[in-house]
């Protein structure tokens, strides 16, 4: 496993804990995995009945590493046809990777401060329950980038704060705060940064109480149904994802983030 994602067992609350600190652990293909990883490694052991999902050096997640370069690599090599095929693939297997998180068999808690961006955002809906600290800044900006929310952002955020807060969000890019999340509904509490750590911590050990085959089965239970037909829709999401993938917007507006600039995009 990574040592960009870290995962602590001490039965029953596992800890899985992005370690990028110096780039308020925003994501690579390596974190990526990583998350996949501890997923799975959550699951195997039998005496975990709750997880949580923190960032390293205070705070949770900026989102797409931008100075770690595209995650497309070659792929957008060749012909537009096989380069939408491989992108993708390659879409769907990072869908995936935050997928393998939402699938873990025991409630996970996400546990946000300071940034919730991007990428960040898209994986902590991928959690059961969402608690904040104070004076925490939220927001899925990607068009700022030129490219669409394609890590579920467009498929969970709207059945998450309903249809018209999530295109609002998404199209504007807009930044918020704690207690903006809060009143729409993407996080469950909001808490004094110092106390963020302590109320998780407490919030895992009120589910863990509890009967963990009972628990584990209303998980299942409720998003064996609401999250039905998730594989399609990301699907779908990746599909309507590629084009901008591949315009010369993406080229600019990943540009104009590296170098913190607000990028002039020309609609191709």
């Amino acid at each position: 496993m990574t040592s960009k994602v870290l995962v602590e067992i001490k039965a029953p609350v596992a800890t899985i804990t992005l370690n990028k600190p110096g780039r308020l652990n925003a994501v690579d293909v390596e974190v990526w995995e990583g998350i996949r990883d501890a997923a799975v490694a959550v699951d195997e052991a039998p005496g975990v009945r709750v997880a949580v999902l923190q960032g390293a050096g205070g705070a949770f997640c900026a989102g797409l590493d931008v100075k770690a370069g595209s995650t497309l690599g070659k792929l957008n090599a060749g012909s537009p046809a096989s380069a939408m095929v491989r992108i993708r693939e390659h879409l769907a297997h990072l869908q995936e990777c935050f997928t393998r998180l939402e699938r873990t068999r025991v409630p996970v808690i996400a546990a946000i401060e300071r940034v919730c961006i991007g990428a960040g955002m898209e994986l902590a809906l991928c959690c059961d329950i969402r608690i904040a600290a104070e004076g925490t800044i939220f927001s899925i900006p990607e068009v700022q980038l030129g490219i669409v929310p394609d890590m579920g952002g467009t498929q969970r955020l709207p059945r998450t704060i309903g249809v018209g807060m999530a295109k609002e969000l998404i199209y504007t890019a807009r930044r918020f705060d704690a207690t903006e999340a809060l009143r729409i509904g993407f996080v469950n509490h909001v808490y004094p940064a110092g106390e963020l750590g302590v109320r998780a911590a407490e919030l895992a050990a009120e589910i863990a109480a509890n009967g963990p085959l009972a628990v584990q089965a209303a998980k299942q239970s409720i998003d064996g149904t609401y999250w039905r037909e998730l594989p399609h829709w990301l699907r779908w999401e990746a599909e309507q994802a590629v084009g901008p993938l591949l315009s010369e917007d993406r080229k600019v507006g990943m540009k104009a983030a590296a170098e913190r600039k607000r990028a002039e995009f020309q609609g191709h």
